[in-house]
């Protein structure tokens, strides 16, 4: 008996899977060679102006409404704070300190917080599997940690960044998972990049002035890698990959991200990859694994 259409996946979706994976991953290392020579906050305000932009105009090439009805700009508004402002000026400012590939391993622990902060706020069960993912992730977090003592006086505050960063992220999700929208997720990711560059536009000529970076031609190369590719391209491979396929083989995907950022910054930037990178991706693997995946795999009665 020939396998059932709901069995098979379009041909498309492992491109796009491995694409994501790129997408994310090398933006690790590429962030780190563009904030070394475009001042943080010039980096991340004109990266999300461009990518919002893009991903409204694609948005309405599509044929998508891009235009929120008025009840649902305040939601909006505030998944777009964390999600975007909270994580873009927190991460950037973690991988001023630590390396890309420990940053992206601690990123990604998003989904073990997002965990932990529904159970507080909205009195959801964490439950056996949960717990034991939010202690292997915690583990994951101090193996990191744990690198070397010249690196003690430095890594704690580059990795409580990174941190902030996901903690964001996890309550832009729930705020996002909570509130309807009318809008395609392209439209969304678009608004919700150009909202979230709002308040870094404001604080930008306070802290660096208003001027026009001087870089080497790597460091634009970066930055448009990170615009086009990292956040016009990742986003609309994540969101294109959730509707082509099931969202636990979806979120398999997110797990090969820290992966390829760890991989990424030891070829690109002789960043150090030895038994504990290795361990601390086995332990937050895991993790994730117990998190996105099994429990999707519920039995069909």
């Amino acid at each position: 008996m020939p396998p059932s259409s709901d069995s098979r996946f379009p041909l498309l979706a492992p491109a796009l899977i491995a694409g994501l994976a790129l997408g994310w991953g090398m933006n690790w290392p590429a962030m780190k060679v563009a904030l070394a020579e475009i001042p943080l906050w010039h980096f991340r305000v004109g990266t999300c102006l461009v990518a919002g932009a893009t991903l409204l105009a694609l948005a309405r090439a599509l044929g998508n409404a891009i235009a929120p009805p008025p009840e649902e700009w305040r939601g909006l508004a505030l998944s777009a704070l964390f999600n975007v402002t909270v994580w873009h000026v927190f991460v950037a400012y973690g991988l001023l300190i630590i390396g890309s590939g420990h940053a992206s391993v601690l990123a990604f622990t998003m989904p073990l917080w997002a965990v932990l902060l529904e159970r507080l706020v909205f009195g959801t069960r964490i439950g056996r599997r949960n717990a034991l993912a939010l202690a292997l992730g915690v583990a994951g977090v101090l193996v990191l940690l744990g690198r070397g003592y010249a690196e003690v006086a430095q890594a704690p505050l580059g990795a409580a960044l990174v941190l902030v960063a996901a903690i964001g992220w996890a309550i832009g999700t729930l705020i996002q998972k909570r509130r309807r929208t009318s809008l395609s997720s392209v439209a969304m990711a678009g608004w919700q990049i150009l909202i979230g560059s709002l308040p870094m536009i404001a604080i930008m000529p306070l802290v660096e002035g208003v001027q026009w970076p001087q870089a080497s031609a790597v460091a634009w190369i970066a930055t448009a890698y990170t615009t086009f590719f990292a956040l016009v391209f990742s986003y609309f491979a994540w969101f294109t990959i959730v509707r082509l396929m099931p969202v636990n083989v979806a979120s398999i995907s997110s797990l090969l991200v820290p992966i390829v950022g760890v991989g990424a910054g030891s070829i690109l930037l002789d960043e150090p990859f030895g038994w504990r990178e290795v361990l601390a991706l086995l332990l937050i693997g895991t993790a994730l694994a117990l998190v996105l995946v099994i429990p999707q795999r519920a039995p069909a009665r």
